[in-house]
């Protein structure tokens, strides 16, 4: 099985110094911080809501490639069941959901990244629930890195063998 790929748009290469530690926002369903990204082919990844929204673009020649270890722990989320598995805030300051991803307590449980898996056509089986509001601002599918040891860069060179 050949792992994932993911995307980061806006920058060459990843400089562990920035973006990290993750901290929570009390406004705000994303952390301060982390690496975001979404999976390389995505039917609905970043390229494609800043391309629907005309918000930025998303140049190949601006943006590197990344897999994540082996050994890394992943909250997949597709539903509100998977969004209530992990640590959650109460949130008394945004009025479209009354909790948030505690993403401090995330990183202490040992997540290393937390990726929404629902708006793209190859998760239509797997959706079960609205996940707008749930994880509202979180507008395609995509990835957060919280922990910067848990990122393995590929080279092109990689790349080409399909590694």
């Amino acid at each position: 099985m050949q792992k994932t790929i993911y995307v980061h748009y806006g920058s060459t290469f990843f400089d562990p110094s920035k973006g990290f530690p993750v901290r929570n926002r009390h406004d705000w369903s994303k952390p301060s911080g982390g690496l975001w990204a979404s999976r390389q082919g995505a039917t609905y990844g970043w390229k494609d809501w800043c391309e629907q929204e005309d918000f930025r673009e998303c140049d190949e020649n601006n943006s590197f490639k990344f897999q994540l270890r082996d050994d890394s722990k992943i909250a997949v989320i597709h539903s509100m069941k998977d969004l209530e598995r992990l640590p959650i805030i109460e949130n008394n300051y945004f009025s479209f959901s009354d909790k948030f991803i505690d993403f401090e307590g995330c990183v202490r449980e040992g997540y290393d990244a937390i990726e929404l898996c629902w708006y793209g056509d190859e998760y239509k089986d797997k959706k079960a629930d609205d996940m707008y509001f749930g994880l509202y601002g979180w507008d395609c599918d995509s990835i957060v890195v919280l922990n910067p040891s848990a990122i393995k860069l590929l080279k092109e060179a990689e790349l080409k063998n399909g590694y």
